[in-house]
């Protein structure tokens, strides 16, 4: 026993193993990714104007005074609804309509003015007009080498298809 006894003894005299202290704690930043860049076009700031009705042509202006960016009209004996989009010099082109229901397609063709213009002409039962209508707060008019219109949906133009309508 005693030679066991003596190995204890020297066991405990061997100095116990050092345990590294754990590494300091380094702050890891936290990036916060900025927030995306919308693409969405209902949140596209509108296009600065107001709509003016003139009832003696049944026609509906959006722009600025004096300076008409987009305008629609009716045409009674032909039961159609034009949309012209002030463009000068311009060849036929597609004018693009987002609303809140879907996108529509329309062709354009140029006008010489004043003011020189791309037409796009739909009949005025054409259901694609109530979207634009009751487009939820605006819709939008894109076409090539024009800037892009965000037009608000003001009764104006609901009442240029009500009177080709009626």
């Amino acid at each position: 026993m005693l030679p066991l006894a003596g190995l204890i003894a020297l066991a405990a005299c061997v100095a116990p193993k050092e345990v590294p202290a754990p590494p300091p704690s380094i702050p890891v930043p936290v990036v916060t990714p900025a927030a995306p860049k919308t693409t969405d076009w209902r949140d596209i700031p509108l296009t600065p104007g107001d709509w003016r009705y003139d009832p003696a042509g049944s026609v509906a202006r959006f722009g600025t005074p004096g300076a008409a960016a987009f305008v629609v009209r009716c045409d009674r004996a032909a039961r159609t609804v034009s949309f012209a989009r002030a463009a000068a010099g311009a060849a036929p082109a597609t004018m693009a309509v987002t609303t809140s229901a879907g996108n529509r397609a329309l062709a354009a063709v140029p006008v010489a003015g004043p003011p020189a213009a791309l037409v796009a002409t739909v009949p005025a039962n054409d259901g694609f007009l109530d979207r634009m209508a009751f487009s939820r707060g605006r819709f939008v008019i894109a076409v090539t080498a024009t800037p892009r219109l965000v037009i608000p949906v003001w009764p104006e133009f609901a009442r240029v298809i009500e009177d080709c309508r009626g």
